[in-house]
């Protein structure tokens, strides 16, 4: 993922633990910068989060009702998360077309990558589709889970939990239709 390390100031960060790992949220005050979930242990989520910002963030505790909704979608819960302020100022046009298409996608559905593509007015940009959802930096709220390869495998998936995690949401979801 692009370094995300920003002339934006006043950057925090919240660490939190659910059913599907460990979790975090950065934050600025246009919005929030990044979601990282579903990281085995603790340390590998600060790792992931200096990288990408340095080491200069505020620890505290901003997104409470945001850490809530999480925990509920991840217990199998229906939720909405359309109106979270998110800072997209980190992506490209073309990324910010792929995730905003992607927002559409209702809970329990899945398409593909080429279908995604097709949808944004690329219809052979499968791959471009798949490198843009592999830099979402707000999954879940933007659920590029529900994006699979043409052929029904599951595809990638650059959180924390990696392939694991992207098949336990989608049959979460199935299951909770």
């Amino acid at each position: 993922m692009k370094n995300l390390k920003a002339n934006i100031p006043y950057t925090s960060y919240t660490l939190f633990r659910i059913n599907i790992g460990w979790c975090g949220v950065v934050k600025n005050k246009k919005g929030m910068r990044r979601i990282f979930i579903g990281y085995s242990k603790h340390n590998q989520l600060i790792k992931q989060i200096t990288e990408e910002f340095g080491k200069t963030l505020t620890k505290e505790n901003p997104a409470r009702e945001l850490i809530e909704k999480i925990n509920r979608y991840c217990s199998g819960e229906k939720i909405s998360f359309d109106r979270y302020k998110m800072d997209w100022s980190s992506l490209t046009p073309f990324q910010c077309a792929v995730l905003n298409e992607t927002m559409k996608i209702p809970y329990g559905t899945v398409f593909t990558y080429g279908s995604l593509a097709l949808k944004i007015g690329f219809p052979r940009g499968f791959r471009a589709v798949g490198n843009a959802l592999s830099k979402n930096p707000f999954p879940l709220l933007v659920p590029c889970h529900r994006i699979v390869r043409g052929d029904g495998k599951i595809g990638g998936f650059s959180a924390g939990g990696g392939k694991k995690l992207k098949e336990k949401l989608l049959r979460m979801e199935q299951e909770n239709l």
